[in-house]
């Protein structure tokens, strides 16, 4: 295999876990914003998979459809290092920039192949992290 066909595929790669990620958390966030945060949702943004540690952070569900009262200021202020794994916006923003550089035959031009081959490792690496992250997710549920 070529290494420009490589660099294409895990670029391609990674573009389809940003979108699907960022729809996930998107899905998410939208929730909180509407006041419906429910367990699932907040256990996707936080990374809390505890659903008592959930409970202790933003307080008890309301007992008729359990949904959490909690802003977007209280999911940021409680997110762990899980919760950014999971999905985080600015993260999948730089994963599919480095994509889509890669993508773009500037390497030739620029000398940079070296850097951007390890920037797309790195964005794979943090891609892969977040699906592994998720697994253990839906392990909890």
């Amino acid at each position: 295999m070529s290494p420009g066909i490589a660099q294409a595929a895990g670029a391609i790669a990674i573009l389809l876990s940003v979108i699907v990620r960022s729809i996930r958390s998107g899905a998410s966030w939208q929730a909180v914003d509407e006041g419906e945060a429910t367990a699932e949702h907040l256990r996707d943004l936080t990374g809390i998979l505890d659903i008592q540690h959930l409970r202790e952070v933003f307080g008890p569900p309301r007992l008729n459809d359990g949904v959490f009262p909690v802003s977007r200021k209280d999911v940021l202020k409680n997110r762990s290092g899980l919760g950014y794994l999971l999905g985080d916006r600015w993260l999948d923003g730089a994963s599919a920039l480095i994509a889509v550089l890669a993508l773009f035959p500037l390497w030739p031009l620029w000398g940079t192949r070296a850097w951007l081959d390890t920037l797309l490792i790195l964005a794979g690496g943090y891609q892969a992290a977040g699906w592994i992250a998720s697994a253990r997710f839906i392990r909890t549920s």
